[in-house]
């Protein structure tokens, strides 16, 4: 077909288009939505991709308790619920990118991905002060290099107004004792004031903690001896029966967040600010079980070794700093962010002697990340310039020493095994938001990183002889050019249609690099020589408003992903490899009904198909599809105000997903396995004056069982106090 044919075919479908679709409606009378993750405030409607926002008043109205529940109803996201409360990381997956690790997280503009792992420990992230959540999908490597293969997650926290104090309090628990965490506390408090010269200071902490409830299963292939009852029989993930022979105990669970916020805008038209904010969280097992029982009736752990049945506990602190200022500068403004992340305490125990006492080990891996980002941004005519330069450093060390007694912290001797390293990334970047014609955006970005890792080595004193690893490693850099082309065009009043094309990468972690670690006989083998990993992504979508209050979203997208890193095998021996194709396609669909100023309902449906399309060292799992992606997802709910009551209920469906490469974990309602589910969750709150408010809220109101990995929380309730002076 020629190039005047295709025109004109191309034409002639947009035509029928605009033809078929109702008159849009234009709402006017609506306050602009600014989107700020883009560099450079921008309208919604302009931005450059899909583009998903939460606000301080939707948080508000719904079950959300920690800050990923601020996301989950959104289409295209995607977050494992795990054991609730006590999951500290939940595998985030944002329109069809698996992993956390692979999509930017930053709260008040600083990078929340840790400089170990990449991911993003959730526990001890209070939602109390969120101001709002922007979603920009697809790769933003183009404005802020790594980890944004999957787009950016911005939270951004408020600020007061005037003299305010804030008590929010709150007890949980669920309907059906064992089923959920038990005797949920949560406590937040918060005082601030904006003074006369317009400084404004924000401080306070919240605090949560639950006594948990049975989460780990112990089990086995080997049967209980003959004379033994209390066993029984289940599937394992693949579906293959295995005996169930106990389990480890209630899963206990502790948080805080400490936190200050200061800022001031100066008379010259300046601003600068400062925060600081420490996450902790602490959890671990207590009174494991066996189920097994004697002849006599008494419990006993048969031939069975007793560390099956004992987790040790795990601690985790870090301290987040982050300094900006904001100027003037030659027409423009001038933006410099810096921030500076201490993991001081990352462990865990675990044990290898029995429930009382005896030996174990203890892991430790304190990270260091320092980052910088300047840019400025200026109008010019019809363009709207945004250029930057960008540096971060992650430095962290894992050092494993062997315990004595591994109920006793102070009994550490020996090292068993220690590994560090260093990454450095640095970027320069430029974007223009062009308006072409006054219904035609084009945002045109390209950014160049280099990469570095240094000062890697391994040391394993503790493995047996024939396997252990003394090695230093030698420095090794890569460089990424990441660019980015969207189009938006207002073709009528309420009416928009977009198209964005670009890339981006993520650079491998010092944990993917470096650490090599003995799980019981099995070995996991860093890999120095790993690649980093790049998607491109193109899609295509349309907004519309087609009558009063109504908004409809559509997205198609393609993902071709190179290089994902991941741990091959299952065998005594995995080595972290590069994958060299992946890819995932979709629709995200969105729909919803504002009616008059305090109602809307919405429903949203996300369809991701994926697929390993090659990988030379195991060719088994090309065909596969990505692990801890679901096929299909949606959304349904609703919110309405009526007088001093709000109502909000919303329902979840997330079809099966897998956690092995080979897809062989396909059997149902299995420990370890991630079932097919839908959840429907449900708040009532009533405000008494603007000073105090209720709310009691019910998660997995319809009582669903299922396991996400672990057997997920069944319907639980909490109530909470608001205090607001």
């Amino acid at each position: 077909m020629n190039a005047n044919k295709t025109h004109a075919l191309h034409s002639s479908l947009l035509a029928a288009l605009l033809a078929w679709a109702p008159a849009p409606f234009a709402e006017e009378a609506l306050a602009p939505v600014l989107v700020t993750a883009t560099r450079n405030p921008t309208p919604l409607e302009n931005a450059p991709g899909q583009v998903e926002v939460v606000t301080a008043a939707d948080i508000e109205k719904r079950n959300v308790h920690r800050v990923s529940d601020a996301l989950n109803e959104l289409p295209g996201v995607f977050i494992q619920t795990g054991r609730g409360m006590a999951q500290h990381v939940q595998s985030l997956a944002l329109r069809g990118i698996p992993d956390e690790k692979r999509t930017l997280m930053l709260l008040d503009g600083v990078p929340l991905n840790d400089g170990y792992t990449g991911g993003l420990p959730f526990g001890g992230l209070s939602v109390v002060n969120l101001e709002r959540a922007e979603v920009l999908y697809g790769p933003m490597s183009s404005l802020y290099g790594g980890n944004a293969m999957g787009g950016v997650v911005a939270f951004t926290t408020r600020m007061p107004k005037e003299a305010e104090f804030r008590l929010r309090t709150g007890f949980g628990d669920p309907f059906q004792s064992g089923k959920g965490p038990e005797k949920v506390r949560r406590t937040s408090v918060s005082i601030g004031n904006r003074f006369a010269n317009d400084l404004a200071v924000l401080f306070g902490g919240s605090w949560a903690s639950t006594d948990g409830y049975r989460t780990e299963w112990v089990t086995s292939t080997t049967a209980p001896a003959a004379g033994l009852t209390g066993g029984s029989v289940v599937p394992q993930r693949t579906g293959a029966p295995t005996w169930l022979i106990g389990d480890k105990g209630r899963t206990e669970w502790d948080e805080h967040n400490y936190f200050l916020k200061l800022e001031q805008r100066l008379g010259n038209g300046s601003r600068w600010r400062f925060g600081w904010q420490q996450q902790a969280y602490s959890y671990g097992q207590d009174d494991p079980r066996t189920y097994l029982r004697t002849a006599a009736g008494a419990p006993t752990y048969s031939t069975y070794t007793q560390s099956l049945f004992i987790n040790g506990d795990a601690e985790y602190r870090r301290d987040l700093f982050n300094v900006g200022y904001e100027t003037a500068l030659a027409d423009g403004l001038l933006t410099v962010n810096a921030g500076y992340s201490r993991v001081a305490v990352n462990t865990y125990v675990t044990p290898t002697g029995n429930v009382v006492g005896g030996g174990g080990r203890v892991n430790d891996s304190p990270t260091r990340s320092r980052f910088l980002d300047a840019y400025w941004n200026r109008a010019f005519g019809a363009h709207a310039l945004t250029t930057g330069v960008a540096w971060r450093q992650d430095r962290a060390t894992n050092n494993e020493h062997t315990l004595a007694d591994w109920t006793d912290d102070g009994s550490k001797s020996a090292l068993y095994a220690t590994a560090e390293g260093e990454t450095t990334t640095v970027g320069i970047y430029v974007q223009d938001d062009w308006q072409l014609r006054p219904d035609l955006i084009a945002h045109l970005g390209l950014r160049y990183d280099h990469w570095e890792n240094s000062d890697g080595s391994i040391r394993t004193p503790g493995w047996p002889a024939a396997s252990r690893i003394t090695r230093d490693y030698p420095s090794r850099s890569e460089s990424a050019l990441s660019p980015k082309l969207a189009l938006v065009w207002q073709a009528q009043p309420g009416l928009a249609l977009r198209t964005s094309l670009g890339s981006a990468f993520r650079a491998p972690t010092v944990y993917e690099l470096y650490r090599s670690t003995r799980i019981g006989t099995t070995t996991y083998r860093a890999n120095p020589d790993l690649d980093p990993e790049t998607v491109a992504t193109w899609d295509v979508g349309v907004d519309l408003k087609p009558w009063q209050g109504g908004e409809l979203k559509a997205t198609l997208f393609l993902n071709r992903m190179r290089d994902l890193i991941y741990v091959q095998g299952s065998g005594a021996v995995r080595d972290r490899v590069n994958v060299e194709r992946a890819e995932s396609r979709g629709l995200t669909l969105g729909l919803a009904q504002r009616i008059g100023s305090g109602s809307r309902l919405f429903a949203n449906a996300t369809f991701a198909d994926s697929e390993v399309k090659k990988h030379s060292l195991s060719p088994a799992i090309e065909g596969k599809r990505l692990t801890n992606l679901p096929r299909v997802q949606a959304t349904v709910g609703g919110e309405t105000r009526i007088g001093a009551w709000t109502f909000a209920a919303s329902g979840r469906y997330a079809s099966k997903q897998y956690s092995t490469d080979d897809n062989s974990d396909r059997a149902s309602h299995a420990y370890s396995g991630y079932d097919a589910y839908f959840v429907a969750d449900a708040k009532l709150g009533y405000r008494f004056d603007k000073h105090v408010a209720v709310a009691l809220s019910v998660d997995n109101l319809f009582d669903r069982e299922y396991f996400s990995y672990y057997p997920a929380p069944r319907r639980t309730w909490f109530a909470e106090l608001q205090l607001d002076y």
